[in-house]
């Protein structure tokens, strides 16, 4: 059952329905502050004891139990700041200023080696700002588009036999 309780539809998170979609973080270059790359991560990430609770777990509810939420999908913090906009202000405003911070832990969790994650470039011209501003829609797609191309082909390279992995192993 999900602790966010209805949104203003009366849809309800269903938390894991959609394990297997990932959440794209920004990630700030080693010389300066500006992303420059995104670092794509389980939903799981969100659940780390490093990252704030209970707001990790708030998140990972709507990431993973949206009810527009496919597999395989990929999710910014843009994202879920639009889909916080449907749920009450006394539930939503407190999970939507905590975006960046959880994001940061996370990301933080992954440069310990404490997760697994896909670095992954941005290309000339894509704004970084798509990543957590709401209102870049179309940036965003483009960039989701792109993204979720190298995903799965990083995906694949990882389930092929000749990959070295154990089974059982997770992708990310």
């Amino acid at each position: 059952m999900s602790e966010l309780g209805p949104n203003a539809y009366g849809e309800w998170c269903d938390p894991g329905r959609v394990s297997d979609c990932y959440l794209a973080l920004p990630l700030a270059g080693e010389d300066d502050t500006r992303p420059d790359r995104v670092l794509v991560v389980a939903p799981s990430a969100l659940l780390h004891p490093a990252v704030a609770q209970p707001t990790g777990s708030l998140l990972y509810e709507l990431v993973t139990g949206h009810p527009d939420r496919g597999p395989r999908e990929l999710v910014f913090p843009a994202d879920l700041a639009s889909e916080l906009r449907a749920w009450p202000e006394d539930r939503s405003g407190p999970l939507t200023a905590e975006l960046t911070p959880v994001a940061a832990a996370a990301v933080w969790c992954w440069q310990r080696g404490d997760l697994l994650g896909l670095d992954l470039p941005l290309a000339p011209g894509e704004d970084p700002r798509a990543l957590t501003r709401p209102a870049m829609t179309l940036a965003r797609a483009a960039l989701r588009a792109r993204l979720a191309g190298q995903v799965t082909r990083a995906r694949c390279r990882w389930f092929h036999p000749t990959s070295g992995r154990r089974a059982g192993e997770p992708f990310l």
